[in-house]
């Protein structure tokens, strides 16, 4: 003797329906308040301090002065805005930065009027090292956030 599964009511029918509908509307407005900023935008906003995530092109190396931060001068994807970037090594691989190539990070911004400053990783709020850089295909993070160690 076998069971006939239960009729589905108009109830079960609609709330069917609306779990998708309510899900899909709660991961658009979420992705559209989301919205990452980017240095031009936080330079034109004359934000003094902003997490952003961007990327730009090296158009000039610094001299490293310190043992642990490499800097350069990038200028933005869409040729807005020229900015420093710094990447802060600690006891870990650094980066042989070129003029000319990509970076792209999520970092701390920084505003000045020479179109500001980035850099990553930076602590944040919670005290952890937050922010990352990809440069040639490779992704430099923090060492609590990366299992093979690299930053």
């Amino acid at each position: 003797m076998t069971k006939r599964p239960p009729e589905l009511t108009w109830q079960d029918k609609a709330i069917l329906v609306a779990i998708p509908i309510v899900v899909f509307t709660i991961f658009i407005l979420a992705n559209y308040f989301s919205q990452d900023l980017t240095v031009a935008d936080a330079f034109e906003q004359q934000l003094p301090e902003a997490e952003v995530r961007d990327g730009g092109n090296i158009i000039q190396l610094y001299q490293q002065v310190a043992t642990d931060t490499v800097s350069c001068r990038l200028k933005s994807r869409d040729n807005r805005i020229e900015y420093d970037f710094h990447y802060q090594i600690t006891g870990s691989e650094t980066l042989k930065l070129e003029v000319g190539r990509l970076v792209q990070f999520y970092g701390k911004y920084k505003f000045d009027a020479r179109g500001g400053a980035v850099t990553t990783p930076y602590k944040g709020k919670s005290g952890r090292l937050n922010g990352w850089a990809i440069y040639e295909n490779h992704r430099y993070s923090p060492k609590d956030e990366n299992e093979n160690g690299g930053l």
